[in-house]
């Protein structure tokens, strides 16, 4: 796009970019008829969908969208116009500067129980007055959540089918739109879109807000869809405090357990009061902030489309495959890994081949079994790994060692984590702030549930790849900690990630050290 001197429907001048979104882009525009500031959003259709199933997210985004005009509410962002004369419609919003509670967790860390709380309240309101004229939001999460410096809560970004309608249209054609970390378990398994769902979704957000990660989090969409899928409760909230019944209320798995929403404003309520009284205590007074964290960030919580399984039972093969479309944010531009394909010169070491199975397996008593197509790496620094058969390795600078598979696109570096302090999250912040790769973006960094482990994801391109994906895993193992690096072009992302698996699972100390 041409910045400002793009005229949208002989009215909306573009003046800059706001963000992108999992299912199109906002722009600041001048409203040159009226002289007022609006936001404006080009929808846009997921990538992967038939010419058929493109048109028919088009046909409900626009019409839904209209609905969603309708509701009138200071907690929601308000609709003002629709265009639906080019191929893709435009959303004409209210316009208000904000941070998204994203923003905030990603700058802050964990919020204070008060504010989310707070935060979790102005939300309700916003839910029940779209429940109120029978349209969902199905895409509650903190991306889609603004906090304005005035303090006013705004739920925006409605998802592209709302209404009862849109939504079983979307069904009968097999998909479910909505992020894969924040979405309800029986929208997933058996495609019921309730008001009940989105109460699901604000509990994940909550949980986010507060606890710096996601209830489901294991690393990848793939992992967290399978934890969710396969039945478990969250993982347990450790920063919630008085939160965490509410949480545990919201995160019901059966929609008919979850607390009703009068019951919810009763539980909050005296939450947010509580941290209004906080707030207008002297600063003197008031308690020193938790140290800095971030946790999922816009991309993390990509909107896509889920592809519906056909039974329960097909939960965790459709997770393992990565059998959904998912959208992400812009692409970087240029650069590369300086560890990645043809950097340092190669050293070739040994390693010991075991016998094959068919999958990565653990038994009981901890002995991992090596799957077909892999082999041992018995690295001299002090761990063993299981590595892809023909994968060559060297030395970087660093002297840690790097496998890249035939081709040279797809890369694994393996070391030693050795930086002090228990915070890792902190640290992979650091990595991440003295990171030179231009256009650079980031996907998340949270802690997960196992202690200290975390995980930084990000996208970037390589002058010669272009598109690229890449994951950086801290894994905790028998009193050690290790760094794993993964970089694969981003098409082949979903692919790939069997074997990041098999890395993650097999990697332990070497016996004796």
């Amino acid at each position: 796009m041409a910045g400002a001197e793009r005229l949208v429907a002989g009215r909306y001048r573009i003046i800059r970019p706001l963000g992108a979104g999992g299912m199109g882009s906002v722009w600041l525009a001048l409203d040159e008829a009226l002289h007022r500031e609006v936001a404006i959003k080009k929808c846009s259709v997921p990538d992967g969908l038939s010419e058929d199933e493109q048109q028919l997210v088009r046909d409900w985004t626009a019409r839904d969208a209209q609905a969603v005009a309708q509701v009138r509410h200071p907690n929601v962002v308000r609709i003002h116009d629709v265009l639906t004369g080019d191929d893709q419609p435009w959303i004409v919003m209210e316009y208000i500067p904000a941070r998204s509670l994203l923003q905030l967790i990603n700058d802050d860390g964990p919020l204070p129980v008060g504010e989310v709380a707070r935060i979790g309240l102005a939300v309700l309101h916003a839910l029940n007055a779209a429940h109120g004229v029978g349209i969902l939001h199905l895409d509650v999460k903190p991306s889609n959540i603004l906090v304005a410096d005035s303090g006013r809560v705004m739920l925006t970004d409605f998802g592209p089918a709302v209404t009862e309608a849109g939504i079983g249209a979307l069904n009968q054609a097999g998909m479910i739109l909505g992020s894969p970390n924040y979405v309800a378990p029986e929208r997933l398994l058996d495609g019921v879109s309730s008001a009940q769902a989105d109460f699901w979704s604000l509990g994940a957000t909550l949980y986010h807000a507060c606890e710096g990660r996601l209830p489901y989090g294991r690393g990848t969409a793939a992992a967290t869809l399978r934890a969710l899928g396969d039945g478990g409760a969250p993982d347990p909230a450790q920063l919630s405090g008085p939160l965490i019944p509410v949480l545990d209320a919201l995160l019901q798995r059966d929609p008919a357990d979850r607390i009703a929403p009068a019951e919810l404003e009763e539980r909050l309520r005296p939450l947010a009061d509580a941290r209004a009284r906080e707030h207008l205590r002297p600063a003197a007074q008031r308690t020193a902030p938790a140290e800095p964290m971030a946790a999922l960030p816009g991309r993390a919580g990509e909107t896509g489309v889920i592809r519906r399984p056909r039974s329960r039972r097909r939960v965790a093969a459709l997770a393992a495959l990565a059998a959904f479309v998912v959208i992400l944010a812009g692409v970087a531009t240029v650069g590369r890994p300086p560890w990645s394909a043809g950097g340092d010169r190669a050293r070739a070491e040994t390693a010991t081949v075991g016998s094959p199975t068919t999958q990565p397996t653990v038994q009981p008593a901890g002995v991992f079994v090596l799957p077909a197509h892999f082999r041992w790496w018995n690295d001299r620094s002090g761990f063993r790994v299981a590595v892809a058969t023909g994968w060559p390795n060297r030395r970087d600078a660093q002297n840690a060692v790097v496998f890249t598979a035939p081709g040279g696109q797809v890369s694994l570096r393996i070391s030693t984590w050795t930086q002090p302090g228990d915070n890792v999250v902190t640290a992979l912040i650091g990595r991440e702030r003295a990171s030179t790769l231009p256009g650079y973006r980031r996907l998340r960094i949270e802690a997960l549930p196992t202690v200290p482990e975390a995980v930084w994801e990000y996208t970037y391109r390589d002058p010669e790849a272009g598109a690229m994906r890449a994951v950086e895993r801290i894994v905790a193992r028998g009193g050690h900690t290790y760094l794993v690096e993964w970089r694969t072009p981003a098409q082949a992302w979903a692919g790939e990630l069997q074997k990041l698996d098999v890395v993650v699972a097999s990697l332990r100390p070497a016996e004796g050290t």
